[in-house]
């Protein structure tokens, strides 16, 4: 039964609400209302395409609508439009309603959609003689969801693929970004040029959802008025934020925040309008947090959570200039090893990685070069003297008494080798000057230094 015939039979329906009715299609938020004649052309359109494809409706009236439907969609889209106008089911009306089909289509800001489609064959009413079509996009860019994965298998960068995520949030709803949270602080993701891109730059949209909380308040109730302020200039009535949550755990991830457009209170159809969104976030999320804790652990010693070897020599590939290093040994741990076991060996190694870094400074690098030996990679603009300082600081750290299970007390020392050369050379050097330092020690002297046209430095032997 048709609109039209409802009326007729209901009778007391005046004129002015079928009228309503039909502005309230016209402007549908998130669907787009199309009737194409018998050649495929459109014969009207709604104004929700305004916001929805992004295009001018009374520009496209008489245009074909198929011209900006994606190449590999249209011949099916036309099989299916003969399939429905041939349909004639016994003892159903004439216009079938088949199931939604799904289409590519290109928005005037050049991002394709997934649209889905409800075709209602109307050609048989002499007054419609038309197909009335409801459509509304069903993801953010071309094959959204598979897009994401498609970022994310080719590792691109953690920004993009966060952005992509954002861009299955519908365009009727508002414009979004998605912050991952991992180790080193929060990524946020949104579409380039966007609003969202703009707004999320300020942590206090979206830092309470990184505690938990989740925000939907109405005209941005419970944010500063300066930055409601920004987000009203930029066309927006409220703003959501969603925490992320790793699954498994419960932990918070991240979070998503959206700049809505509508006046409208979270319900159970916007709800659903972010589920991918959120669903997708949280898979990209934590893949990235996988991959991070792998990178970490490739360049991490297990036993003391230093730097590993690898990280050293990653440091010193990066160098742009002269390196300062210092190479340490530790004086007497053997007989502490093999008087006490492995496990006591162990335990001492921990402290004293402990202790170096908390000697090091913001910018320095603490390595286990191997075995009992340790190095630190001094921070670019270290100078040799004040290098030099820092060892010594860090050998008498070392050499305090370390107490083991509340009964056994040790002690070790280090002796230290120093250099400042180029990154292909100074590992070279700082073990040479540790040589010398081992062969001081009946001099009393704990740093021996290594430069590549060495000069002399009081209380340094200059290897």
């Amino acid at each position: 039964m048709t609109v039209g015939e409802a009326m007729i039979e209901l009778g007391d329906v005046p004129p002015q609400v079928a009228t309503r009715i039909v502005r309230a299609i016209d402007r549908a938020p998130a669907t787009v209302v199309t009737l194409v004649d018998a050649d495929l052309n459109i014969r009207w359109i709604s104004r929700s395409a305004t916001w929805v494809t992004g295009t001018d409706p009374d520009s496209r009236r008489g245009a074909n609508s198929l011209e900006r439907i994606h190449p590999d969609d249209v011949e099916r889209l036309i099989h299916g439009m003969a399939q429905l106008r041939a349909a004639s089911a016994i003892g159903t009306p004439a216009t079938a309603v088949p199931q939604p089909i799904r289409y590519r289509f290109q928005r005037f800001d050049g991002r394709w959609v997934v649209m889905e489609a409800t075709i209602h064959n109307l050609l048989g009413d002499p007054v419609v003689d038309g197909l009335l079509v409801f459509s509304r996009p069903v993801s953010g860019e071309l094959d959204g969801v598979g897009h994401v994965i498609d970022l994310l298998v080719a590792e691109m960068p953690l920004p993009d693929v966060l952005s992509a995520c954002a861009s299955l949030v519908p365009d009727f709803l508002g414009s979004a970004a998605v912050v991952a949270l991992l180790e080193d602080g929060p990524v946020v993701g949104a579409p380039a040029g966007s609003p969202a891109e703009r707004l999320a730059a300020d942590p206090r949209w979206w830092e309470v959802a990184l505690r938990g909380d989740s925000l939907s308040p109405v005209d941005f109730a419970g944010f500063p008025e300066h930055l409601a302020a920004q987000a009203r200039a930029e066309g927006f009535r409220s703003a959501w934020a969603s925490p992320i949550r790793d699954q498994p755990s419960g932990e918070i991830i991240g979070c998503v925040v959206v700049w809505v457009q509508i006046m409208v209170e979270r319900n159970i159809a916007t709800d659903e309008a972010l589920r991918h969104t959120e669903r997708l976030a949280s898979l990209v999320i934590t893949e990235e947090r996988r991959r991070h804790a792998l990178r970490r652990q490739a360049v991490t010693d297990p036993l003391t959570g230093l730097a590993n070897r690898s990280a050293l020599e990653r440091r010193l590939a990066e160098a742009s200039g002269p390196v300062t290093v210092a190479i340490l040994d530790l004086d007497d741990f053997k007989p502490i090893n093999d008087a006490h076991g492995h496990d006591t060996g162990d335990a001492v190694l921990r402290v004293v990685a402990e202790r170096l870094r908390g000697g090091v400074r913001e910018g320095d690098l603490a390595v286990r070069y191997g075995g009992d030996e340790f190095a630190i990679v001094f921070g670019q603009g270290t100078d040799h003297d004040g290098a030099e300082r820092s060892a010594e600081r860090v050998v008498r750290a070392i050499g305090a008494p370390i107490a083991l299970d509340g009964s056994l007390t040790v002690s070790v020392g280090a002796s230290v080798g120093l250099a400042t050369a180029s990154a292909d050379e100074v590992a070279h050097l700082a073990d040479a000057a540790l040589y010398h330092a081992k062969r001081s020690k009946q001099n009393g002297t704990t740093v021996a230094g290594a430069t590549p046209h060495p000069t002399s430095c009081p209380g340094v032997d200059r290897g």
